[in-house]
């Protein structure tokens, strides 16, 4: 089952990359008919979120300074740019994240995988930090590219290619 997760995992950050790839740097924190998670926040939110997943996993997080509160869940996106990185920055770190993740979930033993999730908020959905960490690596991540796919509807852009 495994490798059916990694592969759906790799083919999102490919969508991530082809969702961005033609955006202007301006483009990057829009925030069109007050469609309020801009490109430049989700894939920081994203980055964030397997930062927090390497953690559980023991694994080293190469999340920059400062990323964890300016993308934190239930944060509110900012349209200035410079409040943000670059978006070759946004998926440079998310490319490293991606790698250390898919290779930490490969090699993480099932004492690990099963291991109770240590937030007890978090632990009434998502019970062992396994739950967590396929949950993160598809339904989390298509749920913010999905958004990122409207945010391009909603600026006027075509399809990504």
């Amino acid at each position: 089952m495994l490798r059916y997760v990694l592969h759906a995992y790799g083919m999102n950050l490919g969508f991530a990359k082809t969702l961005v790839n033609d955006l202007s740097t301006d483009q990057m924190c829009q925030q069109p008919h007050g469609v309020v998670n801009h490109p430049a926040w989700s894939l920081g939110h994203l980055a964030v979120s397997e930062g927090h997943l390497c953690q559980l996993l023991g694994v080293e997080s190469p999340l920059p300074e400062g990323w964890e509160e300016t993308f934190r869940t239930g944060g509110t996106p900012s349209a200035e740019m410079g409040s943000y990185p670059s978006r070759d920055e946004l998926l440079n770190v998310l490319d490293e994240l991606h790698e250390k993740v898919g290779k930490a979930v490969s090699e993480a033993d099932q004492e690990t995988l099963q291991r109770a999730h240590p937030n007890e908020g978090a632990r009434k959905y998502f019970p062992t930090v396994g739950d967590f960490a396929v949950y993160l690596m598809t339904s989390h991540e298509m749920d913010h590219l999905g958004q990122i796919a409207a945010w391009r509807r909603a600026m006027g852009l075509g399809p990504a290619k």
